[in-house]
């Protein structure tokens, strides 16, 4: 063996002993092995023995770090905090997830939640909780848009508004220097899929609320026992409103009351 071939061999074996562990067994299995097929091929140059078996371990190597190596997410992918504290990878047009367990702990906050939208099936809000849909035949929360899930669509302040049907709600950034005219819409979020995606149109014939500016004036829709929203949604032959006895979420109620005579449904939102 010359020199080069020493050399060779010398790199390859300092690289197994730091890389590879053999049993005994194994390494006399091994050792054996090659002294038998050195015998069977003494005439063939010992130079291509070496080269073969370093590109064996090369690609032996590269192969175990690919397996190992991380996966990597691709750049086009939001990711995402829900509502629980998990971290949940959120690529665009994807599924929002529904979580409430950190509902328990919210308080209400300076305002009562406001409807965006009610009818006889459904109603949605938004509050601290970001943007909730309650399905009023079910008595459930359906789907849920928190603040943090928001924040990877480039949204620090969540501004939604409900399509007039009822299907579909379209989100932005709330700055406040702008008039309820000037906002834009940057995404709409479809209610029956739970799917979040960018829009390049801004929305027409949003739906609007009734808006109480002073409740506690107002025999009508007052409900002075309980802390109240300042807009109510009017149906056919009744109105729809928030409510709640303590300033916990946890107790956030809707109540569809009657404008004849009859008993009000309650619904409790987080409960």
């Amino acid at each position: 063996m010359n020199n080069f071939d020493k050399k060779i061999s010398g790199k390859v074996k300092s690289y197994l002993n730091e890389n590879v562990e053999f049993s005994t067994e194994e390494s006399e299995k091994i050792h054996l092995k090659i002294q038998q097929e050195f015998h069977k091929s003494r005439s063939v140059n010992p130079l291509y023995w070496t080269v073969l078996a370093s590109a064996a371990i090369i690609f032996l190597v590269l192969s175990l770090s690919f397996l190992k190596s991380p996966i990597v997410v691709p750049e086009n992918e939001h990711v995402a905090q829900g509502s629980g504290n998990e971290n949940i990878t959120l690529p665009e047009g994807e599924e929002l997830a529904v979580g409430l367990s950190d509902i328990e702990q919210m308080n209400i906050g300076a305002e009562m939640p406001r409807l965006l939208y009610a009818d006889n099936e459904i109603a949605v809000l938004q509050g601290a909780f970001g943007v909730v849909v309650y399905n009023l035949q079910d008595s459930i929360v359906t789907n849920r848009i928190s603040y943090e899930q928001i924040k990877s669509y480039g949204i620090s302040m969540m501004l939604a508004s409900v399509s007039q049907d009822g299907t579909t709600i379209f989100i932005g950034n709330d700055d406040m220097s702008m008039s309820s005219n000037e906002h834009i819409f940057t995404h709409q979020y479809d209610i029956s899929t739970r799917i979040i995606k960018k829009i390049t149109q801004q929305p027409s014939n949003l739906f609007s609320p009734k808006t109480i500016e002073q409740p506690g004036y107002h025999e009508q829709y007052d409900d002075l026992q309980y802390g109240t929203s300042h807009n109510i949604v009017e149906l056919d032959k009744s109105f729809i409103y928030l409510r709640s006895a303590k300033w916990e979420m946890k107790d956030l109620q809707i109540v569809n009351c009657p404008y004849e005579d009859g008993e009000s449904k309650v619904f409790d939102v987080f409960k």
